[in-house]
């Protein structure tokens, strides 16, 4: 474990707090009924009051799921510290815990993460703020969206983690007097690999994931610019190229039949 790490797992230990720790804030956990819950609450922390959210995990459904496993909310915890030790922005982590029966079977656990006021998931950010790329202000805010989030993708992979869901919707965004803020929430899949085919596959995964939005809001020259980001100084045009196909085979193949039919259903249904 690398120093870094270690400062890391630290601070994650110093977060966590029993269960009684979220009883004030009178949840109703009792009521949910899919794998997870989100609810804002305001908390009280060294001496100021945040809005916050509070993630609730449940495992009534597989109940044996994570037996003597780490939780999510503790791998998120980790995960978001580890981002920030890169110099990713994340919500402040304020606290987690988790409770387990006799046999180490995790019943519930939480994380609760300070909201971060005036941003909006990527997605709508994008709809709302930079919907005109013709506007020279909007061009430059968008090109800088996708350089920083190409820059961010390959911090992660040359300290050999993955993401496993980097979707736009994993992201908020905000206006700031440079630009653009981003944040990374929700990461309770992202581990660390070792170099190999298998990691190799999953740094596709990552980049095209973060593409399947991409090749419909973006232009070629806002993609190029996640490309020349994401590669650095291994920018050459034979790089682009090469990694541009493979990205786009790697979404074809796995994402965009599938998203399609839901964007259709969608239409249909409303």
């Amino acid at each position: 474990m690398t120093g870094q790490n270690q400062t890391v797992y630290s601070a994650v230990e110093s977060l966590k707090q029993d269960w009684s720790f979220i009883e004030p804030l009178k949840l109703p956990t009792e009521s949910i009924k899919d794998r997870s819950a989100v609810f804002i609450r305001d908390l009280s922390t060294n001496g100021s009051t945040d809005a916050c959210y509070v993630k609730i995990y449940a495992y009534k459904k597989t109940p044996w799921q994570r037996i003597f496993r780490a939780g999510r909310s503790q791998i998120e915890a980790r995960n978001l510290l580890f981002f920030r030790s890169l110099g990713i922005a994340t919500p402040d982590v304020l606290a987690w815990g988790e409770r387990r029966n006799k046999l180490g079977r995790l019943v519930e656990e939480f994380i609760i993460t300070r909201a971060e006021p005036d941003t909006l998931q990527l997605d709508e950010f994008v709809t709302a703020h930079l919907a005109g790329p013709e506007s020279s202000g909007q061009s430059t805010a968008r090109l800088q969206v996708a350089g920083q989030l190409g820059e961010w993708t390959r911090r992660i992979h040359e300290n050999h983690f993955i993401h496993e869901d980097l979707k736009w919707r994993n992201i908020l965004a905000r206006r700031a007097s440079a630009g653009v803020e981003l944040f990374w929430i929700d990461c309770p899949k992202g581990s660390f690999y070792k170099q190999g085919r298998q990691f190799e596959r999953k740094k596709l995964k990552d980049c095209a994931t973060l593409d399947k939005l991409a090749r419909l809001h973006c232009s070629k020259d806002e993609r190029r610019a996640f490309l020349e980001s994401y590669l650095g100084e291994q920018a050459s045009y034979e790089n682009l190229t090469a990694l541009c196909a493979r990205i786009e085979s790697y979404r074809r193949n796995r994402f965009d039949a599938k998203d399609d039919q839901q964007r259709e259903h969608a239409k249909n249904t409303h």
